[in-house]
């Protein structure tokens, strides 16, 4: 009977090995043809190769969340306060920095100028991180709870940000003076991730109405703005449980949505809806 359950615990131990828990985010290194996925589970950051095999590129991480690729750097955010940074070529630490009042680090972007951004969903705020003097500073108080999903618009000079909230804002945060506005208010439940293609297009998904209290049902659904918001939103993908950081890659065109809810993602190619 001892045997057989060492034998069982050992069986279970490879089927799980390299596994989806909780996938949250996702970047692609076009350098190795590779995606990362974070593991919010078990803080787990697995790599994907262009067969689909996957393996570890480094485990021992606290809940990991969003990811940004810089430089040859995947930055990752290890929750509640840690912010990481891994060199892609032999996954070694080559940055670290805690944000001591931080109290739920969540989503990442980078700007041109050497500079991250870290949306902190309980303290209502984003944090600035200059990576050369590798310091951060509070940029922005959101005032509205839950901020999420946060990306750079280079074509604007902004931070496009979402929150986890019902009826959530779309707002933008401008770089040159750090003031935030609101841009739109679509009408839908608690936003996640937000990419954004080549024109300039964004995509933002949403879990719809739901708590992690009373559950979500599988109506997640992926929208698509135009740049200014101008246009009335198109649903481009739906069904989903727990659609998080969604990722778009520029160089295949595919939109990657980690299924938080489903220890699984979905590919989805975007060629015929950029326009």
């Amino acid at each position: 009977m001892k045997l057989f359950f060492i034998m069982t615990l050992l069986v279970s131990n490879v089927i799980n090995a390299q596994a989806f828990q909780t996938p949250e985010s996702a970047a692609f290194d076009s350098s190795s043809n590779r995606y990362f996925i974070s593991n919010y589970g078990d803080g787990n950051i697995i790599q994907l190769d262009s067969a689909g095999n996957k393996s570890y590129f480094k485990t021992g991480l606290s809940k990991s969340l969003g990811m940004i690729i810089k430089d040859d750097i995947l930055y990752v955010v290890s929750n509640p306060k840690m912010v990481k940074g891994f060199r892609l070529s032999d996954a070694s630490q080559v940055f670290e920095i805690e944000i001591s009042e931080g109290l739920f680090l969540n989503d990442i972007t980078s700007d041109d100028s050497g500079f991250l951004y870290v949306t902190d969903s309980r303290l209502k705020a984003v944090f600035k991180i200059d990576l050369s003097k590798k310091t951060y500073s509070l940029f922005v108080k959101t005032e509205l709870d839950n901020p999420n999903g946060i990306i750079f618009d280079k074509a604007n000079n902004r931070l496009v940000m979402c929150y986890f909230e019902e009826d959530s804002p779309i707002d933008q945060i401008t770089l040159k003076d750090a003031v935030r506005t609101e841009i739109i208010k679509p009408g839908f439940d608690n936003l996640d991730g937000i990419a954004i293609d080549e024109l300039g297009n964004f995509y933002i998904s949403s879990w719809g109405a739901g708590s992690f209290s009373t559950g979500f049902k599988k109506e997640g659904t992926i929208y698509k703005f135009d740049n200014q918001f101008s246009v009335k939103p198109k649903a481009v993908s739906t069904g989903h449980h727990g659609p998080a950081d969604i990722f778009y890659s520029l160089e295949k065109s595919e939109l990657i949505i980690p299924l938080f809810m489903e220890n699984d993602i979905n590919v989805k190619i975007l060629t015929t809806l950029i326009e």
